[in-house]
């Protein structure tokens, strides 16, 4: 299998027949074959997780869908693109589909299809900042806690989790918690603003020592990832 980090939230996972495109802000498409399934997700209407160029992309793939967020109003292309809002179950095609609630807006998917788990967290995360009151960030830590007892899955295969250094003394946070709270294979951090070195601060923190081996290294834009397992 194959993963293309493209920028910022966005990646794209290649299976063997198809191909499913995440939160697409910038970048280059690798260049596959136009006859594979290609299946675009958007978890929610910010401009660094949605650009409506993603449209254009029905024309150089026939066989495309299209799963946004409810909160998006642009109108995708008729007969390929449904909405979805948050803790919602949907199938499309042989994919089985399941939202949850972000801790900021839009959702966050779940995707199960030949024999695997993926999940993109969109903007769900423990959003902690020390400007805020202790109220919001008691709220914002309840929140994130409770949707992730939600994801009711013995494993998920790749993770795609928020590391943002812009949360300074607890940017490590939200992804701590999802390691620790579920059974992930791979977890690649996203939304580092390219500030990448998060990734080191992480891997010398000893509260990652249980799951660091896990964490994928991204340092740059069109990054592969490839692994000999098949999906």
């Amino acid at each position: 299998m194959k993963v293309t980090y493209l920028r910022h939230s966005g990646f794209v996972v290649e299976y063997a027949e198809l191909v499913l495109i995440f939160d697409y802000y910038k970048g280059t498409l690798p260049d596959f074959s136009a006859d594979k399934k290609i299946y675009v997700f958007v978890s929610h209407r910010h401009h660094d997780h949605f650009q409506k160029t993603i449209f254009e992309w029905k024309e150089r793939y026939p066989d495309i869908k299209y799963i946004l967020s409810d909160d998006i109003e642009e109108k995708g292309p008729e007969g390929c693109t449904c909405y979805i809002g948050p803790r919602e179950k949907i199938t499309v095609d042989d994919l089985g589909i399941q939202t949850f609630r972000s801790t900021d807006e839009g959702v966050a998917f779940l995707i199960e299809g030949k024999g695997k788990v993926l999940y993109h967290a969109g903007d769900l995360n423990w959003w902690h900042w020390e400007e805020e009151s202790d109220v919001y960030n008691e709220m914002m830590r309840r929140k994130y806690q409770h949707e992730i007892s939600k994801i009711g899955y013995d494993g998920i295969d790749i993770a795609f989790v928020p590391l943002d250094p812009r949360q300074e003394k607890q940017e490590l946070w939200g992804l701590d918690y999802f390691m620790k709270h579920t059974n992930t294979e791979r977890v690649f951090p996203m939304h580092m603003w390219d500030g990448y070195e998060v990734y080191d601060r992480l891997m010398n923190d000893p509260q990652a020592e249980s799951y660091k081996d896990r964490v994928m290294h991204i340092t740059g834009p069109q990054q592969i990832f490839e692994w000999e397992d098949e999906i």
